[in-house]
């Protein structure tokens, strides 16, 4: 098998997608994030610069004269508006990046923030709004990457230009590079290139890992599975913890054991059903030699034919009977269930046994005082009832009896065979419903009994819902009572 079509591999790919999303996204909102941080901050400080600037006396003065000098690193320009258009008081560096339409912005007292890119491809942030005097400035911007609000002058205000007006009014240019901020976000940049990388990395090492650790039962569960053969289903798979693989390998150990027994069953049910057949087979076999050996009478033949024709009719039994609990078995329904009244059923069967009953010298009884409605299915109740008192018949002696009875439980009804034979032994009651079993082999097969009769009478009452027990005291005799739910 391809090591990408097992689960671990596709459990490791599916975490590793998602992660990756998640990576980056997280790596797009920080990157975005300290971009914005950083791109306020210098706002920030152009803002504060241009308020200082502002509040200087004799600026505009010192700058034509040359006596103005900047910070490191700082641009800062004036523009005057004259009659023929600005008289400008700046480096070349920043008047080449100033646009007409910012400077008209300022004069209207709409100040603005601005970036532009130098002929070195530097990055350079620019604050452009009109030079007024500390009295006439707005409060620092809320947001400092928006616009800020303008105020109109306020009149007799000293101003910061000299000490006379100008000849028009003048806009202050103040502007910082960039390249802190591109330098941080570069680095930044880089750090989440390879972060994210060698963070997938780590995490597909540490998924397969632990998938590893945690699909360890099911890698013991397909060793097990792998020796478990349809001879042997004694492997068990070793249960080691309490979780959702725990309870896994549980309910496969519980469903190995019905297996188990599922087959065992199978192969004692093949050896009983060989055995039995084996045994009226060889009797035909013998029987049938010993005829053709030499020339016999007219009623040796028919003593012999008759013996064949009793076995025969053993074995056609023995294989209703195993079809019957075959297609049991196979959960096969052959009568659908209807309502019907189960002493009036019971009351017919007990008639239809009255001869064998009769032929033995066995008193049969019948006790039931109203009628009781079920949904069943008649012909298979007629064969439980039938099964029962048969069994009943049988077992019990010259002058014996055999009762009958259907009476209310709650809510079951509840029908009573007992008779006052020889009963069975304590030690065989539990397994007086298994196929094939016997309490005493011998007589049972000299009786013509196969050991299926109770076993196929257990299938039925399971299969209307109810329960079948059995007491017995030796030499006392045994009853049965089969409890069926209502209608």
């Amino acid at each position: 098998m391809s090591a990408f079509r097992t689960i671990r591999a596709r459990f490791t790919g599916w975490y590793l997608v998602i992660l990756a999303i998640l990576l980056v996204l997280l790596s797009i909102g920080l990157y975005f994030t300290i971009s914005l941080t950083l791109r306020r901050d210098i706002d920030n400080s152009l803002w504060h610069r241009s308020e200082q600037l502002a509040g200087t006396r004799g600026l505009l003065q010192s700058a034509r004269e040359g006596r103005f000098e900047e910070a490191l690193g700082e641009l800062v320009a004036f523009y005057t508006l004259a009659e023929d258009g600005f008289e400008v008081t700046a480096t070349r560096e920043i008047e080449s990046l100033i646009e007409p339409e910012w400077l008209d912005a300022a004069l209207q007292g709409a100040p603005s923030f601005e970036t532009v890119t130098t002929e070195d491809e530097r990055l350079v942030r620019l604050h452009i709004a009109l030079l007024r005097a500390p009295a006439e400035l707005p409060a620092p911007p809320a947001d400092r990457g928006r616009e800020n609000p303008a105020r109109p002058p306020v009149p007799g205000g000293e101003s910061p230009l000299g000490d006379a007006p100008p000849e028009g009014p003048t806009v202050l240019v103040v502007g910082r590079p960039m390249d802190i901020l591109s330098s941080a976000l570069a680095a930044l940049r880089t750090t989440l290139l390879i972060a994210i990388p060698l963070t997938l990395l780590v995490s597909a090492g540490g998924g397969l890992f632990l998938l590893r650790r945690a699909l360890r039962p099911v890698d013991r569960m397909i060793e097990t599975a792998r020796v478990i053969e349809e001879t042997d289903l004694t492997s068990r798979i070793e249960v080691t913890t309490e979780d959702e693989l725990g309870r896994l390998g549980a309910t496969l150990n519980a469903m190995l054991e019905r297996l188990q027994d599922a087959f065992q069953r199978q192969r004692q049910f093949t050896d009983d059903a060989s055995h039995e057949l084996r045994s009226p087979l060889s009797v035909i076999e013998a029987e049938a030699s010993l005829a053709l050996r030499r020339e016999r009478s007219a009623e040796d033949y028919r003593d012999a034919l008759s013996i064949v024709s009793d076995e025969a009719g053993k074995m056609n039994k023995l294989i209703n009977q195993l079809l019957t609990l075959a297609r049991g078995d196979a959960g096969e329904e052959a009568v659908p269930f209807e309502p019907l009244d189960l002493a009036e059923v019971a009351r017919e069967t007990v008639g239809a046994m009255a001869p064998l009953a009769e032929e033995k010298g066995v008193h049969l009884r019948f006790d039931a005082s109203e009628s009781y409605g079920l949904r069943g299915s008649r012909p298979d109740l007629i064969r439980l009832l039938t099964n029962l008192i048969d069994n009943a018949i049988r077992h019990t002696p010259a002058d014996g009896s055999v009762n009958v009875s259907v009476r209310r439980a709650g809510e079951s009804i509840e029908t009573i065979v007992a008779d006052t034979g020889a009963g069975i032994a304590a030690e065989h009651l539990p397994h007086v419903f298994k196929r094939f079993y016997r309490a005493d082999k011998a007589r049972s097969r000299e009786s013509g009994g196969s050991g299926l009769g109770l076993a196929i009478c257990k299938q039925i009452v399971d299969a209307h819902g109810g329960t079948i027990e059995v007491e017995s005291v030796p030499d006392e005799g045994t009853r049965f009572t089969v409890r069926l739910p209502t209608a």
